[in-house]
């Protein structure tokens, strides 16, 4: 029997089938309680908190909760602070602290990072200024930087818009400098002192395609080909990120590759993201014990993996999903008949290819079968 690990977070899946894979036994909070999740035969327990009572409903079903475990962080729980910190008081954390995700999920926390060769930083505003106000005033803008205006406790992209200028900022939100380029994720796994850089992705961000909104993350293609001196500044940001905020196993950056191949660092994600699930796919290696030589898979063969978020673009019922794919095809899987809202996450599809463009065709090829099927059900 392994060691009791408890995963909150929006969707808990692909956390717990890491956990599996690091000899853990997972005891599973989120929102979803999808078919694959409770159909693993080494998770010891699947809780589903009521949409209504998210995130608060978290506490209550902790009660149940192995006295002994520890507490893994998966996405959805980065900007509530409070209920972080009310779990640490019964529960040990894996990843980062309570404390540590506050700090580190500051809007400002990046901008406090020295400036390093291959790494530029965002602009970021908290609040308008008086001085800003003139500025705007007389001039009409605050010049050529474009920003966007970014829920401070959201995540996946969601609810990000474009800023105008004369848009009030209140205490929920804060500007972040609008950056063009690739968006990327690198993906690290540290101890509060040091950090090793498991490999890095391209996002797919707001593809309408997979049924995203405009900065909507949906998706992951690895592994990113970066040069020496991009790797060099990844690296370094992990090890600076890692000791000024006392950050700890698994967690990413989503960034920003501009067109001269500088990366603009725009959100730390501490905690088991998104991309980890593919870096673990592409590599082999266990996200959650790195260091593990004995627990490492044969990575796969194929050149490039991809993973796709599909989200619905109407309201429906979710229809059998296994019925079309394979269940090395596709994840998240929702029970039959439940009620999906407009713009849901419907669930994660995944292809492999010989390149980036034949992953992402096949990607997309799959989630039209996805919305063909939601359309007969």
């Amino acid at each position: 029997m392994g060691k009791p690990l408890i995963i909150l977070g929006s969707s808990a899946r692909a956390a717990a089938q890491s956990a599996i894979r690091a000899g853990f036994e997972p005891w599973c909070i989120d929102r979803r309680g999808d078919r694959d999740l409770r159909e693993m035969p080494t998770v010891a327990g699947v809780r589903v908190v009521d949409p209504a009572d998210y995130p608060r409903g978290i506490l209550k079903l902790l009660e149940d909760a192995p006295a002994e475990a520890k507490v893994l962080l998966a996405g959805g729980l980065d900007g509530e602070a409070d209920l972080l910190k009310a779990v640490g008081f019964e529960y040990p954390f894996i990843s980062s602290p309570p404390e540590a995700v506050r700090k580190v999920r500051w809007p400002t926390a990046l901008a406090t990072i020295p400036p390093t060769p291959g790494i530029t930083h965002c602009k970021t505003l908290t609040s308008i200024s008086f001085m800003r106000r003139l500025w705007r005033l007389a001039f009409g803008s605050f010049g050529k930087t474009r920003y966007l205006i970014k829920p401070r406790a959201s995540y996946g992209g969601q609810d990000i818009r474009r800023w105008r200028p004369g848009q009030a900022i209140d205490a929920t939100h804060y500007l972040q400098q609008y950056v063009t380029g690739m968006p990327v994720s690198a993906v690290y796994h540290c101890d509060g002192w040091s950090s090793i850089l498991l490999g890095a992705t391209e996002q797919l961000i707001g593809e309408p395609c997979f049924g995203a909104s405009e900065f909507g993350y949906c998706g992951s293609i690895g592994p990113l080909q970066v040069s020496e001196r991009a790797r060099e500044a990844m690296s370094h940001l992990g090890v600076v990120l890692t000791q000024r905020f006392d950050l700890r196993g698994v967690f990413g950056v989503d960034m920003v590759m501009d067109f001269k191949g500088n990366l603009w660092p725009v959100e730390v994600n501490p905690r088991y993201n998104a991309s980890v699930e593919l870096i673990e796919k592409i590599t082999g290696v266990h996200a959650l014990s790195p260091g593990d030589g004995s627990r490492r898979d044969k990575a796969p063969r194929a050149a490039i993996h991809g993973k796709a978020v599909v989200f619905a673009k109407k309201a429906g019922d979710a229809p059998d999903l296994y019925e079309h794919f394979s269940k090395d095809q596709i994840a998240d899987v929702p029970e039959v008949g439940r009620e999906l809202r407009q713009g849901a996450a419907v669930c994660t599809l995944f292809a492999s290819g010989t390149s980036r463009d034949d992953c992402y065709d096949k990607l997309k090829q799959m989630a039209g079968r996805v919305y063909t099927a939601m359309s007969e059900a």
